[in-house]
């Protein structure tokens, strides 16, 4: 009876395992903002409040716009900052899903800080540019940046593990950090499961790259940056007021199995925009992201 007993119990939990894991798969990839889209020490606590308000679902912390004198992320007290916000954001009810460090690779005390950062905000993905230039000379030879770029994560490993936070390279906008198939080999090069990669694909279309070449890469991407250009310039548009093709690119990220958020790095157009006109921008940014999400599922 009791083996029974054990039997049943055993059958019962992964029943119930297994419907866990498919509501997961089920749920609606969340709508996330970079806090970009607002100036250098914009209020974090207004960001949280007015991205909520306007209906967006997670929040990227872009400590990349926190590097100035006199700012919280780089006083002595950064933690507790931290903690505040995610108490305020908790809270709201809008969670911060990823951040973005300052810098790249290799900017030991900006990424140490980062990773700290990520990890009191509840922030699960850390975006860090990979080291794109040596002494001012760019990297074009793959082999040389895998080996940089390797050593530079691997040492960071360690604490990212213990703080539960995933390092995540992008392909960006110069010598090999252009190529989101080496960035993906990257990846595959370091094989931890606290470092992937982030396809932006506003990046890859400047760059000469479709929106479908993440279907060549040797590991999907665990993150997105969606934004839009026409190909000549790095404008971080609304998705649609470039010459990028969403479809294609939505095809692919099923093609790939693509299942992360959608996460937004179009923040130029309301960045520039004077704050009575934000709201507006920030709304038609949402309203699009809803179709393209509603279209990755």
């Amino acid at each position: 009876m009791k083996h029974l007993s054990r039997i049943l119990f055993v059958s019962l939990a992964l029943a119930a395992m297994t419907v866990s894991c498919s509501r997961t798969l089920d749920q609606k990839p969340r709508i996330v903002t970079t806090t970009d889209v607002f100036e250098d020490g914009y209020p974090a606590e207004d960001a949280i409040d007015r991205l909520s308000r306007l209906g967006y679902e997670g929040i990227d912390m872009g400590l990349d716009y926190w590097v100035f004198e006199g700012s919280p992320f780089l006083s002595d007290n950064y933690l507790d900052w931290g903690r505040s916000l995610r108490e305020h954001a908790d809270k709201v009810g809008i969670p911060y899903t990823h951040a973005h460090a300052p810098g790249e690779a290799d900017d030991d005390d900006w990424l140490e800080r980062s990773i700290e950062m990520s990890s009191v905000l509840g922030a699960r993905y850390l975006v860090v540019h990979p080291i794109f230039k040596i002494d001012d000379k760019i990297i074009e030879d793959e082999q040389e940046f895998l080996a940089i770029n390797s050593e530079a994560i691997e040492k960071w490993l360690p604490l990212a593990k213990e703080r539960d936070v995933v390092l995540l390279s992008e392909n960006i906008l110069w010598g090999s950090s252009k190529d989101p198939l080496i960035i993906a080999n990257l990846v595959k090069k370091v094989d931890s499961p606290n470092f992937g990669w982030c396809f932006d694909v506003g990046h890859a279309w400047c760059s000469g790259y479709a929106p479908d070449i993440i279907k060549q890469c040797s590991v999907a991407p665990l993150s997105l940056h969606i934004q839009d250009n026409h190909g000549n310039g790095d404008e971080h548009l609304i998705p649609g007021d470039g010459s990028i093709d969403f479809e294609i690119f939505l095809s692919a990220l099923k093609e790939v199995g693509y299942n992360g958020d959608c996460v937004l790095e179009a923040h130029h157009q309301s960045l520039k925009a004077p704050d009575e006109e934000r709201d507006g921008i920030l709304t038609r940014l949402l309203v699009v992201a809803q179709e393209l999400r509603d279209k990755m599922m």
